[in-house]
């Protein structure tokens, strides 16, 4: 097993212990090259996004994260992508698309920051993901935790239908339509989520609503 492979495994035993979720709709992640982005609450979300394929994830992360000798460690091991803070690293940018033009995936928080706030469904954007899924013609796939991550309380994470940016292909893009583009993507990841509980609802209504109809039935026998 490669050092990717264990280390995969052994934060997922954790995590599945202390911060458990259940995956839902990770068969929709093809093989071969994508980005996977999603919603940020802690630092241990990446484990949800490795997990919906068995194809090795390129993180990119936070330049910081790699001073850390630990945690430095562990983003060597995973061939993760540093970035400054600012997001505008042309290496990080000529790196992930190496990755993806050679077939691989790659992952981020285009939140760019965890979420710490009590009702705010997804931070602004930073621009990255959808720029990087344009220019190498790959499919976008979110990957959305229902709600905030509780210690030893389940949660689900939903992965939504791929982003299909194909009608940027091609194209001399201005920054208007790059901005427009990761506004469709917010507007995907935020949908995600809301079809997903949308259809929960509407499936337990239909369960009641049956219910009903046989006791009116028996009722009426």
């Amino acid at each position: 097993m490669s050092g990717y492979g264990f280390l995969k495994k052994v934060l997922n035993a954790f995590v599945q212990i202390v911060f458990p979720y259940k995956l839902v709709g990770k068969e929709k992640v093809q093989a071969g090259a994508c980005v996977i982005v999603g919603n940020h609450y802690r630092i241990w979300d990446i484990v949800h996004m490795a997990c919906v394929t068995r194809e090795r994830v390129h993180f990119i992360a936070k330049q910081e994260l790699f001073e850390n000798k630990f945690i430095g460690y562990l983003c060597k091991v995973v061939e993760a992508i540093p970035v400054s803070r600012d997001g505008t690293d042309a290496k990080a940018v000529l790196a992930a698309l190496r990755y993806l033009k050679k077939g691989e995936k790659i992952a981020m928080f285009p939140e760019g920051t965890r979420n710490k706030t009590k009702d705010v469904e997804l931070l602004p954007l930073k621009s990255g993901a959808a720029l990087f899924a344009i220019r190498a013609k790959v499919p976008v796939y979110p990957v959305m935790c229902l709600r905030k991550t509780r210690l030893f309380r389940r949660t689900k994470v939903i992965v939504g239908d791929a982003v299909d940016f194909s009608a940027y292909y091609d194209r001399h893009m201005s920054s208007d339509e790059y901005a427009e583009a990761e506004n469709m993507l917010r507007e995907r990841m935020l949908a995600t989520r809301r079809d997903y509980l949308a259809a929960q609802e509407a499936a337990r209504a239909e369960k009641r609503a049956r219910k009903n109809r046989k006791k009116a039935e028996r009722g009426g026998e």
